[in-house]
């Protein structure tokens, strides 16, 4: 069984500060910022408080829902510490002025049995001195050109695959380690300006047709024997 939860009613007095003592009326504002606003009310020009509800950032010339304290009602006591708030941005002074969400605290966007779409005409973008994150079952990037700039990057997963029709790498170093490395080339081509090195524990070459080994001077030493067998051999 649940428990019973019992709600009880409480006299306000008639002197107190409450949300019925306060009147809407559109307003201008003469000036605005990140948590200030001042409108041209009723009572003059008045420094507004923006609501928890108005997310959207004022700006000077904004026509605004403001609700004004006690004391726009003849009668009614509004108490020292009635405020007016800005409930709402009804018109904005510049129509193609970028509108700002004003979230001190922090958001959370959540769709529980849908998705979420954003779509701009004039592009998107994410920006933020801390880490940036991103979780997901699947991603799929679509686009005509992708670039990445950053100090380091780096790739950590079971498998990669990259299809491509034209690859280019360029680096000042690069340090490859593998078990098993293998190449499917149609052609190979390298050109190196300096030394080409192998260490390995045996070289094996093996060519279908013509092997060619070819230098200005050619050295070809071995510790304990050299063989050279074939159906001809020449020399010199």
């Amino acid at each position: 069984m649940g428990r019973v939860i019992e709600i009880q009613r409480e006299q306000v007095p008639a002197g107190a500060d409450f949300p019925a003592a306060m009147q809407l009326h559109p307003c201008r504002l003469l000036a605005a910022g990140e948590d200030f606003a001042v409108a041209d009310t009723p009572l003059g020009a008045l420094s507004c408080l923006r609501a928890a509800s108005c997310l959207l950032r004022p700006e000077p010339g904004d026509l605004a829902l403001v609700a004004l304290p006690g004391e726009a009602h003849p009668g009614v006591n509004q108490g020292a510490g009635a405020k007016a708030f800005i409930l709402a941005v009804l018109e904005r002074a510049e129509a193609a002025s970028p509108a700002v969400l004003d979230l001190q605290s922090g958001v959370r966007l959540s769709s529980p049995l849908g998705g979420v779409h954003i779509e701009a005409a004039q592009g998107i973008t994410l920006s933020t001195p801390a880490e940036l994150a991103a979780t997901a079952g699947s991603m799929s990037f679509t686009a005509g050109g992708v670039r990445w700039l950053a100090q380091t990057f780096s790739f950590l997963g079971q498998a990669l695959e990259f299809v491509a029709t034209r690859f280019t790498e360029t680096s000042q170093e690069r340090d490859t380690q593998a078990g098993t490395w293998t190449q499917r080339l149609g052609d190979s081509f390298r050109h190196v300006e300096e030394l080409d090195e192998t260490q390995a524990g045996t070289v094996r070459t093996l060519a279908r047709d013509t092997a060619l080994l070819h230098g200005r001077v050619t050295y070809v030493q071995a510790e304990e024997f050299v063989k050279a067998d074939g159906q001809e051999v020449h020399l010199g």
